[in-house]
């Protein structure tokens, strides 16, 4: 996402000639901002506003932004059935992405790869049983159980843009770690995903080792498509 600004602005093919030192007598100012500086994007008194949404992200979100961007604009070329693959995926939602990982004590790159693999970033996707939906393939069991503030209902859920609904899978995340006594703990990709997939194997180290492979394969994605697309 960008929100920069087009600035039609050309500089005159020759700047007028202009009798600075009358000017000096006259209006010191005008000397400094001369009329056809005005307009000027090098003129210091009147600065391109930036950014200010993109300004405060950091530099982590920034890349996994960049980096699974580029993955969706990939597969957005292919046919995916019933995942929806939309190119202009946000930087807010890796922004909200990053600061969900560090609230909960995991790695970003951990919890976008995750998202990745259970729901392709679309937060409408519903699983075959239709049981489970959204960004996380939460159900309605789950989400009963979760507590948000100004929660809506499941089926407003469901309806969410990604970038809102993130926060219900932070509260599911949450609840979970406080529910397995993991709070303050740093958790690895493997843990988080069996918090999802299958919360009771949380002290089973071979179905956290095995979700563990799972995020580590999602998270070379974004490298194999930089590779493909290199070659194209």
């Amino acid at each position: 996402m960008s929100d920069e600004k087009n600035i039609n602005w050309r500089p005159p093919m020759k700047a007028p000639q202009t009798d600075y030192s009358k000017m000096l007598l006259n209006n010191l100012k005008q000397i400094n901002n001369p009329e056809w500086m005005k307009n000027s994007v090098w003129n210091n008194s009147k600065k391109v506003k930036t950014n200010s949404s993109s300004a405060n992200v950091s530099t982590e979100a920034k890349k996994l932004h960049k980096d699974w961007k580029l993955v969706m604009e990939k597969e957005a070329e292919v046919d995916q059935n019933k995942i929806k693959i939309d190119p202009n995926i946000s930087l807010k939602f890796f922004d909200e992405i990053t600061k969900t990982a560090k609230r909960i004590n995991c790695r970003p790159d951990d919890l976008a790869a995750i998202i990745y693999r259970e729901s392709h970033f679309d937060p409408q996707l519903k699983s075959s049983s239709g049981k489970y939906t959204g960004l996380i393939q939460m159900d309605k069991m789950s989400f009963d159980s979760i507590n948000v503030d100004k929660k809506c209902t499941y089926e407003q859920y469901t309806k969410l843009p990604r970038e809102k609904q993130i926060k219900y899978s932070e509260a599911y995340l949450k609840f979970r770690i406080e529910e397995k006594g993991l709070t303050g703990k740093k958790l690895t990709g493997g843990q988080v995903y069996t918090l999802i997939r299958r919360p009771k194997d949380i002290n089973n180290p071979s179905v956290v080792r095995r979700n563990q492979k799972y995020v580590d394969k999602a998270k070379q994605v974004p490298s194999q498509m930089k590779k493909f697309d290199t070659k194209m």
